[in-house]
């Protein structure tokens, strides 16, 4: 699999990485690195927990990383997320589900993993 064909798989934007990282062997090298960053599943874990400061903090963090990283499928719920758990943002956490947003952000996250996963045995 290419760099191409993942970042197409998991609805990525190759293109803004590129300005941002000057080589595709850096880009992989750091995507790779992703299936080690933990905030996608300590944003769930905390929310579950019932834990919403930690929540928004992890989603943060996951957001930040997607952006980096351009995946923006990931990104996008993170996002949604921490938007929603943002102190001050009682608006638009009274209508959002986050119990929704945050299985969605597990099930992104895994089947991205899988992808990487895929990409690493692949490269």
């Amino acid at each position: 699999m290419t760099i191409e064909e993942l970042y197409d798989r998991i609805g990525g934007d190759l293109e803004g990485v590129r300005k941002r990282l000057p080589s595709d062997d850096l880009i992989a090298r750091f995507i790779v690195r992703f299936a080690d960053d933990e905030s996608c599943a300590q944003a769930a874990a905390a929310w579950s927990e019932g834990d919403e400061a930690s929540a928004f903090e992890a989603a943060h963090k996951a957001k930040g990383v997607c952006a980096n990283l351009g995946l923006s499928k990931l990104w996008n719920i993170a996002n949604d997320i921490t938007e929603a758990l943002r102190p001050g943002n009682s608006d638009v956490r009274a209508t959002t589900d986050v119990d929704a947003l945050v299985k969605q952000l597990a099930s992104e996250h895994a089947s991205t993993l899988d992808a990487i996963r895929e990409f690493s045995a692949s490269a």
